[in-house]
C-alpha cells in the first residue's frame, strides 16, 4: 500500500485530473498503435463516438463508462476468437458534453454481428435510461480494401479529427497536416484520463 496521503500511480493517474490538451505523448501513442493494428493485420475499421455528457453521465464518469465499453466490446471478440486493438481519447464539447473517440478493430467477417452491439452496450452503461444519439458508429470500409492509400487517408482523416485538442504547433511534428478538415489547437476541460490505447505483444 502507498504510505498516507498518497496515492498510488501519482497525480498523472488521478481520476479527478484535469487537462485541456492532449499531450504530445497521448498523441503518439494513439497514432502508433492505430498503425501497429493495421500493420497486424487487425487495421481500425470502425469510429465510435459515446456521448456520456448527452447521456447525462456527469464528467468525472465518463472515463469509467469508456472503459465499461471497451470491456464490452473486447470480451465480446475474444468470445468470437478475435484481438480487438483500440485507441480512444476525450474531449468535452457543448452538445455532448465529456465524450469519446474510439477506433477499434472488427473482423469483416464480423461485422453485421457487431453492428448492434455498440447500442446494446451503452444502454447497459447508461442505467438511468438511454437518451438518443449517445452512440455513434461508422464503419471505415477503406480498412478491407485493396487499396492501403484509400485506408490510410481515411484513417489518417479520422485521428486528426480525434486529435485536434492538441496545440497546433504539433500539427506539424505529428504528420498530420492536410489530413482534416477541423482546425488544430483546440482546447476542451476533460476530468481524468484524456488518452487509452491498446497493449501490444511486441518483443
Amino acid at each position: 500500500m502507498p504510505p498516507a496521503g498518497l496515492q498510488r500511480g501519482g497525480a498523472r493517474n488521478r481520476a479527478d485530473r484535469e487537462s485541456w490538451q492532449l499531450s504530445e505523448h497521448q498523441c503518439r501513442m494513439v497514432i502508433d498503435r492505430s498503425f501497429d493494428a493495421w500493420e497486424a493485420g487487425t487495421p481500425m475499421s470502425r469510429f465510435i463516438t459515446l456521448a456520456w455528457g448527452l447521456a447525462e453521465i456527469e464528467a468525472g464518469d465518463a472515463v469509467k463508462a469508456t472503459g465499461e465499453f471497451i470491456k464490452m466490446a473486447r470480451d465480446w471478440m475474444r468470445r468470437h476468437g478475435h484481438p480487438m486493438p483500440w485507441v480512444w481519447v476525450q474531449e468535452r464539447g457543448k452538445r455532448f458534453g465529456q465524450h469519446a473517440h474510439i477506433l477499434l478493430h472488427v473482423p469483416k467477417e464480423l461485422d453485421l454481428l457487431f453492428r448492434p452491439m455498440p447500442l446494446r452496450w451503452a444502454k447497459a452503461i447508461v442505467r438511468q435510461g438511454y437518451v438518443k444519439d449517445t452512440v455513434d458508429t461508422q464503419k471505415l470500409g477503406e480498412a478491407y480494401s485493396a487499396n492501403p492509400e484509400l485506408y490510410r487517408a481515411r484513417l489518417m482523416g479520422k485521428l486528426h479529427y480525434m486529435l485536434k485538442c492538441t496545440p497546433a504547433k504539433l500539427d506539424e511534428p505529428l504528420g498530420m497536416i492536410g489530413w482534416g478538415h477541423k482546425p488544430w489547437g483546440q482546447s476542451s476541460r476533460v476530468i481524468g484520463k484524456r488518452a487509452g490505447v491498446w497493449q501490444t505483444r511486441k518483443a
